[in-house]
């Protein structure tokens, strides 16, 4: 029989509410923007007052994107190791393959070289 263990890393995802308080108590100082590890966005939130106060009022419509786009990244830097005999083998996150559209496929009839209506143009 062969021994087969699976380790998984717990992630800890960032949550929109706790982004927001800390945005309402410490946002003239970037804490939200550090909390969501937008290290540059956090220094100039800093160093500036939140763009004097400007850049507070506009992260109340950003942070719920934000949250989401550093949940994302940390969701697909996850890996799942399948060890078994003692060798890991990794297996990549599984990700939903895109649709494309059907797309038409060239006909001699639906092209203008039998139309009469066209003439070809030589030089």
């Amino acid at each position: 029989m062969q021994a087969t263990s699976v380790h998984q890393h717990y992630v800890e995802y960032k949550d929109t509410f706790v982004a927001y308080l800390l945005w309402f108590f410490l946002g003239f100082l970037g804490v939200h923007r550090f909390y969501l590890n937008d290290v540059v966005g956090g220094v100039i939130w800093l160093f500036t007052g939140a763009l004097c106060g400007l850049g507070w009022i506009i992260d109340i419509c950003l942070i719920p994107g934000m949250v989401e786009s550093e949940n994302q990244r940390l969701n697909a830097g996850r890996q799942t190791i399948v060890v078994t005999n003692n060798s890991p083998q990794y297996m990549p996150p599984q990700f939903m393959p895109q649709q494309y559209p059907q797309q038409n496929q060239y006909s001699p009839q639906n092209s203008n070289y039998n139309n009469p209506n066209v003439q070809p143009y030589y030089k």
